[in-house]
């Protein structure tokens, strides 16, 4: 005599569910800002962190708006864009793993120099300035790694705009 299997609740009860989607742990150890720390930092970092979803078209903020904090795309998609004389101009699109807003971790008195809105369904995960006062206060090694991290990636983008800004105005000089 043979036992069917149902398709009830007991059916999968003993096997083990594969778990597709990254931990945000997983997304930390993934991005720049945080390569490098280690598995007990990346979780204390993670406890930090708001997840939110957002809907297509949605805005996460607008262009002139006080920073409170930076945002990792856990899935989805992002645009950055500028408004000139009622126009958008996409500056960026950003996948899973990237991070935006991060300016606002160091000044928090800084406006949004761009808008950022989401193009798909997007899940996100937002690290706060209080908050990061509150890991650097706490944990002021693992403060500073992620402050030193958070340098580097802003002086590398530093770099980068003045570079295509130099070549724009090579092109336009020629």
């Amino acid at each position: 005599m043979s036992i069917k299997k149902s398709a009830t609740l007991w059916s999968d009860f003993f096997q083990k569910k594969e778990n597709t989607q990254k931990t945000i742990t997983q997304s930390l150890a993934e991005t720049v800002l945080f390569q490098g720390l280690s598995q007990r930092e990346l979780t204390y970092i993670s406890s930090f962190l708001y997840k939110r979803q957002f809907q297509s078209r949605e805005a996460i903020f607008h262009e002139g708006e006080r920073g409170f904090g930076m945002y990792l795309i856990l899935k989805g998609r992002i645009q950055i864009r500028m408004e000139r004389n009622g126009q958008f101009i996409p500056v960026a699109e950003l996948t899973e793993g990237n991070f935006f807003g991060e300016l606002s971790l160091l000044y928090p008195m800084s406006l949004r120099s761009a808008s950022a809105i989401a193009v798909e369904p997007t899940e996100a995960a937002g690290l706060f300035k209080p908050d990061l006062d509150e890991i650097i206060a706490r944990k002021p090694v693992l403060g500073v790694k992620i402050m030193t991290q958070l340098a580097r990636v802003l002086g590398q983008r530093l770099i980068e705009t003045t570079d295509s800004m130099d070549r724009e105005r090579n092109v336009v000089s020629s």
